[in-house]
């Protein structure tokens, strides 16, 4: 069983909407109004649940296996609180994509690019052995590429075989570029 933190089970990765506070400040400053989970048009957004700790239950979270984050910014306009910074999609950094060797199918089988194809940013490329690599300096962590993933359903019963984690100390940021690329986020 995993042990109990204040902010957050140890095990758990807490993916903040865009323009999120540190997790410290955000703490202090989310009064858990739900504004933002309710006008996310994809659903992404969710309320914690108390698996995250008692003081993170009920702020909002990322959930990639319901959706993926637009970029339509509507959660940071609607904070009352100051909790969420209002950011531009050309800078929107919720995370990174990272990929899970043991569960990605590229990595045992030649031939699926589905996070390759699905990313936006064109931040997922494939190295030589045909594998899924990020471009830590182009991903958003808008979660596409994790929602999308077959890996589940190809018979990798551990996960996805690509995660959005919390961008880190000492990785590289993200830099400003062009979001949509000529692709509507909302059709894909």
């Amino acid at each position: 069983m995993p042990t109990r933190a204040w902010g957050k089970t140890a095990d758990k990765q807490i993916i903040r909407p865009p323009g999120a506070a540190t997790e410290i400040d955000f703490l202090a400053s989310c009064n858990r109004c739900q504004k933002c989970v309710q006008v996310c048009p994809t659903r992404v957004l969710v309320p914690a649940a108390l698996d995250y700790g008692i003081v993170a239950c009920n702020t909002p979270v990322m959930s990639f296996k319901r959706s993926y984050c637009n970029s339509c910014l509507r959660c940071s306009q609607v904070c009352p609180t100051g909790a969420l910074h209002p950011v531009t999609a050309e800078t929107l950094d919720i995370g990174i994509a990272a990929i899970v060797e043991r569960d990605c199918v590229a990595w045992d089988w030649i031939g699926c690019t589905v996070c390759v194809d699905v990313c936006p940013l064109k931040a997922i490329s494939l190295d030589e052995q045909k594998r899924p690599v990020v471009a830590l300096e182009k991903c958003n962590g808008c979660g596409l590429c994790e929602l999308k993933c077959p890996a589940t359903s190809l018979g990798k019963k551990s996960g996805k075989g690509i995660l959005i984690q919390p961008r880190q100390q000492g990785m590289p940021p993200r830099l400003p570029q062009k979001v949509h690329e000529g692709r509507n986020l909302e059709k894909v």
